[in-house]
């Protein structure tokens, strides 16, 4: 049996008749389709290069995360990519929340790392961490002012990799 097919003339005057409760109708039917699609939208994932530049001019530029701080909501994910050969993604116990079982990757060229609790996530490379290619993962709220300075009076780390902290955890705070 075959579907029934109204003219499009005589849909404008059924609509015209109808007036005020058909064009309700329509919108009622176009915002739940709306609400619909947005439940079932995927969690939003940022993919993480691990960089060597051979034109830096200094190795504090040279190896890098790109981008080096990521803000996300609880339940979405991050793509680590190139952590092959000497790059590495590892994360620093001072800057992760307890409980959380830590991340530790090598010799992978793409790996997904789901965040599911809020909190701050720092990582590192274990190769290059010591010049500064460090990057953090705040999921949820930023922390505190208080909460930054007690986890990095905890870190035992290189100079460079220690700055590196400090200024991401003030570009995650908001502070100058």
């Amino acid at each position: 049996m075959g579907s029934l097919r109204i003219p499009m003339s005589i849909q404008t005057r059924l609509a015209e008749r109808e007036g005020f409760p058909m064009r309700v109708a329509w919108t009622t039917c176009i915002a739940l389709t709306l609400i619909a699609t947005a439940a079932t939208a995927e969690p939003a994932t940022v993919k993480i290069d691990q960089i060597t530049d051979s034109t830096a001019r200094a190795a504090s530029h040279m190896f890098r995360f790109e981008p080096d701080l990521v803000r996300l909501q609880p339940g979405e994910t991050v793509t680590f990519l190139n952590s092959r050969g000497e790059h590495t993604v590892h994360s620093v116990g001072e800057l992760w929340p307890a409980g959380v079982p830590s991340v530790s990757i090598s010799n992978q060229p793409s790996v997904v790392v789901r965040f599911d609790v809020a909190g701050v996530y720092g990582f590192r490379c274990a190769r290059h961490g010591r010049y500064g290619m460090v990057m953090l993962v705040v999921v949820g709220k930023p922390p505190t002012q208080s909460a930054a300075d007690t986890a990095l009076a905890g870190l035992r780390i290189d100079r460079r990799e220690r700055a590196a902290f400090e200024r991401l955890l003030s570009a995650a705070i908001g502070t100058p």
